[in-house]
């Protein structure tokens, strides 16, 4: 780990989140698009590439998964990702750079559905549960180290803070002020520990995503007015 980073999850820097909430409800953002459906749209060998490691990190997890394979399944040559990667890492690296984009993006498209703060909670919530539910072994890549050392990868890690700071935002308005950054950071631990505990250990199914949802805002939002 980096100088600096102790203490921040994934590199990010929670003590200072509040301070960027502004800046991403100013900006314009594009609709959630699932990793595995963004590569052909540009018609570039460098997207190609990208969906098909992520169908393959599903179907065989990161260490099952090679340069290879990567290409075979991208109806690529052998070379193809050489020329848009150096080795195994730096592709595992943008897929979890376009995995927290779409986190966030998710998280964001789910709460824009209503303005009511406790609701936005609630969807946001269901968001982050679905997304690590349907995508599993990229919610693994992603907050994992075994394969990808997020502090070496300034674009992913940049790309990770985002999500915290989408799910602060719609925590401001539950609890404005200097109380975001702690509740900020409980309301991540419980929703993303249930997420976890969903996919290791097949505690729920999806049909109760909708449920712990809106028990996690409740909770969130009792805290939020202590």
């Amino acid at each position: 780990m980096q100088d600096g980073q102790a203490g921040r999850p994934y590199g990010v820097d929670i003590d200072n989140i509040s301070g960027r909430i502004d800046a991403v409800n100013m900006q314009s953002h594009p609709p959630h698009m699932n990793v595995r459906r963004t590569a052909y749209h540009h018609g570039n060998a460098r997207s190609a590439l990208i969906e098909a490691a992520a169908a393959l990190l599903e179907e065989s997890g990161a260490a099952g998964l090679s340069l290879r394979q990567v290409a075979e399944r991208a109806e690529l040559s052998r070379q193809a990702p050489y020329n848009h990667f150096t080795d195994k890492a730096a592709l595992l690296a943008e897929l979890v750079r376009v995995g927290f984009e779409s986190l966030a993006a998710s998280t964001r498209a789910a709460a824009a559905s209503t303005s009511v703060p406790s609701e936005r909670l609630t969807k946001a919530a269901e968001g982050y549960i679905a997304f690590g539910q349907e995508q599993p072994a990229l919610f693994r890549l992603m907050f994992g180290k075994e394969f990808v050392d997020i502090t070496q990868h300034h674009d992913a890690q940049a790309a990770a803070s985002m999500g915290q700071v989408e799910l602060a935002a719609i925590i401001t308005g539950l609890a404005p002020g200097p109380a975001v950054q702690d509740v900020t950071l409980v309301a991540w631990s419980l929703v993303h520990g249930y997420t976890s505990l969903c996919i290791e250990t097949g505690l729920e199914g999806q049909e109760k995503r909708l449920e712990r949802a809106r028990l996690f805002a409740r909770t969130i939002e009792a805290l939020a007015s202590v």
